[in-house]
């Protein structure tokens, strides 16, 4: 391991003229490096390359060097430098006993007879260039950095090819004491500190064997959590995971209920169990990777002018200690490929990908599970045997720390907004950690914001009622060859986690101390899932990019016919995104810093509006199939504009009112709007959240305080006014589509009209006033917000279903719409009414 230093200088001098280095981290300090105790690096590997390098950088970064002796006199016998790999691994591995090192040995002896000494273990790993979806060239492929033990020869290539892209990274600092004292066993899943001593390592209850071989793992632990976090964990072969998943007891047992029911044999159910593996398990290949990384590289600056990634600084930490399952939304098929392309770019492993199985068509699908992706159906109801092997696979996972990605909303949105969370991958993820807890889990919500999708054409066409069409092969090319001009930048915003420990200890403290068993489920089990799906879905919110096309998108549909004067258009985007910045929504909520005028130029290049000449000031306007497809971007950043526009509704319709009747007002209406939109803010948050917005829209003059404490709206003549009003409108479909569901029950009575009638009468009668209004927003008849208002309503007791399926509703109910009706401009509440007067028989 240590060669004389005569020819350890002249190797190191050869070996720096070809190779160029870089330093994680490039400031020493964060290593909290104490300077008076001894230090001793960690490598993973033997290898005589990684040791040149290290003694190279070392004296560099204003550290002592791995070959100087130890600086404590007791500990003078050693150098300053361990490699975690033994000398015969191979050896080692067939007695199954690691060799115990004589270092460890003499060093534990010497802090044995001196209390007051310690040592620090610096961890450092040498990545010879990058994984392999960094490569550029098919050849530099085989030699990239992965798990696969190298000798001489690959290890001489490696450098050969990657060693001008050489990484060094140090870990913070392992204390000899902290190890040993902390070696007791650990009841409660919690983040491994980062700081350990030696010392407390050092257990008195055990002998020194013992005591050595928890030293030996602690530090073969730390090197994996930094190779696991930069290259995914050391997965085996597709075919021995799946031959060790078939022997798992839930899937026996399933195969064994099988054999029940279908009255077939052992063997055809385990052929079943096989096939059903075979056609879920992800197969990735370094060859994969590599071509879909150029085709993506190619993609992204052949079809769009920018990625822009925020908040992405603690993956890299959280990587190291944490499971991580990413929970993006869905908007695009280009999300996976996105968040794959970022995730890798950024250093770490790419996530095995849940992809519906309508992908894994002849020629994709192989591509897509070389990938990364495993592929699961849409349904699997009452298939005990299928449910079995996806669960097994997915918590094998988890357990490995393979990071994970799968979409909770299910689907891709079709409207823009987020879609009501489908629990079946989280519930398994939540199982599977609780039978194997292994590593905790942290799901980290991703928001993807597009300024224009590539599936516009086919969003627009189904928002316009047009079926969805079924994926194939000829379809996805003829997708993929029509591809056309700019699609402008992409947003990929980390949200703050959400710790699935954290959820556990608040839904059922003793957790950690009560054995799991996936046969008996505890009844707390569901309010964990349901909880944390709800903290994911609003952390993706709370992590939105605020676009121009968002913003113009917005003001616009608001408007009578889309059309609007161009400074007016220009004062209009500039107040909403000076808004939403002062809403301080989230600290991880981005908005673009363009002004106005660049706000409508970049629409406009993107052809999302259209501008007419005139003397006295150009006209923007939508075309109306255009107005359709943007009411997709305005819906990405509803949830934003939500409480100001409902504080607005309040204003418009009453001359003067003071802020207990506006929060009195939006409150009965928000439990609807949060639900639907994932709204951050709490109902017992609501009235600070209100006082906030109202002092908001009084510093832009949209509303006047008086000395009498009221609340005053401008003069109807004023611009002020204008603005209020045009606000006010943002919410309005959606307060307006409510209304008119509860006035048809209520034109009804009670026990006289079933659930699925009314959602039926309600999108008739919403699309007729769409017609009459030419509201050219298909989502305003959207059932499923339909669906979440009347089950909102029952949630809340306002509703109820009698033993016939009718609907019922109390006194509450009517009096608190008698209430809310004052947020909605008197003109509509007219017509709805007139409307239902109308109605034939």
């Amino acid at each position: 391991m240590k060669p004389s230093r005569p020819l350890d200088f002249i190797a190191r001098k050869l070996l720096y003229l070809w190779i160029r280095t870089e330093i994680l981290p490039a400031d020493t300090a964060l290593l909290n490096i104490e300077p008076d105790v001894p230090v001793v690096y960690v490598l993973d590997s033997r290898a005589w390359s990684s040791l040149l390098v290290l003694e190279h950088e070392c004296p560099r970064l204003g550290l002592i060097s791995p070959l100087a002796r130890i600086t404590a006199p007791a500990l003078r016998n050693w150098h300053s430098v361990y490699t975690v790999s033994p000398h015969q691994p191979f050896k080692d591995w067939l007695q199954q006993q690691p060799k115990r090192s004589r270092m460890l040995r003499g060093m534990l002896e010497v802090l044995q007879e001196n209390p007051e000494l310690d040592v620090q273990f610096v961890p450092v790993t040498i990545f010879w260039g990058r994984p392999v979806a960094k490569q550029k060239h098919a050849l530099t492929v085989l030699f990239a950095q992965s798990w696969n033990l190298a000798g001489r020869i690959r290890k001489f290539l490696a450098i050969l090819f990657h060693g001008r892209s050489t990484l060094v990274q140090f870990s913070e600092v392992i204390r000899f004491r902290d190890v040993i004292n902390n070696n007791l066993s650990i009841i409660r899943l919690k983040v491994k500190p980062r700081t350990i001593r030696f010392r407390d390592v050092i257990n008195e209850h055990l002998s020194n064997d013992e005591n050595i071989d928890n030293i030996q793992r602690r530090l073969a632990d730390r090197q994996n959590e930094i190779k696991t976090a930069a290259l995914g964990p050391d997965t085996s072969l597709r075919r021995t995971l799946v031959r060790d998943l078939l022997m798992t007891p839930l899937v026996q047992q399933a195969i064994r209920k099988r054999c029940e029911e279908d009255n077939v044999s052992p063997y055809k159910a385990a052929l079943q169990a096989r096939r059903y593996l075979y056609e879920i398990v992800a197969d990735r290949t370094s060859i994969t990777i590599r071509v879909l990384q150029s085709l993506l590289t190619w993609f992204w600056n052949r079809f769009y002018s920018g990625i822009e990634i925020h908040h992405n600084e603690m993956l890299r930490q959280l990587a190291l200690s944490h499971e991580l399952v990413y929970v993006p939304c869905h908007r695009s098929h280009v999300d996976y490929l996105l968040l794959s392309y970022v995730i890798h770019y950024e250093g770490l492993s790419i996530p095995h990908i849940a992809a519906g199985k309508n992908l894994n068509m002849p020629f994709i699908g192989p591509i897509l599970r070389g990938g990364g992706a495993f592929f699961i159906r849409r349904s699997f109801k009452g298939n005990e045997l299928y449910s079995a092997v996806l669960f097994e696979y997915l918590a094998k996972l988890v357990a490995m720390g393979a990071p994970v990605e799968y979409f909770v909303e299910g689907g891709r949105s079709r409207t823009g907004r987020l879609l009501k969370p489908k629990p079946g991958m989280l519930a398994m993820t939540i199982r599977g950690f609780l039978r194997y807890r292994s590593r905790p889990v942290a799901f980290v919500p991703v928001y993807i914001g597009y300024e224009k999708m590539i599936e516009g054409k086919s969003y627009l066409a189904e928002l316009s009622g047009c079926e969805k069409k079924t994926e194939s092969l000829l379809s996805s090319i003829r997708a993929i060859l029509n591809v056309r001009g700019n699609h402008g930048r992409v947003s990929a915003n980390f949200g703050q986690p959400v710790f699935l420990t954290s959820v556990l200890d608040h839904h059922y403290p003793s957790w950690p101390i009560q054995e799991y068993d996936d046969g008996h489920r505890p009844s707390w089990l569901n309010d964990v899932v349901s909880d944390t799906s709800q903290q994911i879905m609003t952390r993706i919110n709370q992590a939105a990019s605020v676009n121009s096309v968002n913003l113009i998108s917005t003001v616009l549909l608001a408007t009578p016919k889309q059309h609007m004067d161009e400074t007016q258009l220009v004062d209009m985007v500039e107040l909403y995104a000076s808004i939403i910045r002062a809403l301080d929504y989230s600290d991880h909520v981005t908005v673009t810093g363009l002004s106005g005028a660049e706000q409508i130029q970049r629409a406009e290049q993107l052809r999302h509006i259209r501008r007419r000449k005139h003397t006295m000031g150009d006209i923007i306007y939508l075309k109306a199939r255009v107005a359709v497809l943007l009411t997709y971007y305005r819906n990405n950043i509803l949830h934003l504009m939500a409480l100001p526009s409902m504080v607005a509704c309040a204003f418009v319709n009453s001359h003067a009112i003071s802020l207990e009747h506006v929060v009195r007002r939006v409150s009965l209406v928000y439990p609807f709007l949060r639900s639907e939109l994932f709204i951050a803010w709490a109902q017992q948050q609501l009235p600070d959240a209100v006082g906030h917005v109202t002092r908001i829209l009084v510093e832009h003059g949209l509303l006047i305080k008086k000395p009498d404490g009221r609340w005053h709206k401008p003069r109807p003549s004023s611009i002020e006014y204008a603005r209020l009003e045009l606000l006010s409108k943002v919410i309005s479909p959606l307060l307006e589509l409510y209304y008119m569901t509860f006035a048809i029950l209520v034109n009804h009575g009670p026990n006289r009209i079933s659930q699925a009638e009314l959602v039926e009468q309600s999108q008739l009668m919403a699309q007729r006033v769409s017609m009459i209004y030419e509201l050219n927003s298909p989502d305003f008849f959207d059932i499923r917000l339909i669906d979440n208002f009347l089950h909102t309503l029952t949630q809340l007791g306002y509703l109820s279903v009698d033993d016939g399926g009718l609907l019922a509703y109390d006194n509450r109910a009517l009096e608190a719409g008698e209430d809310a009706v004052f947020l909605l401009d008197s003109n509509i509440r007219s017509s709805i009414l007139q409307l239902l007067k109308s109605k034939p028989p």
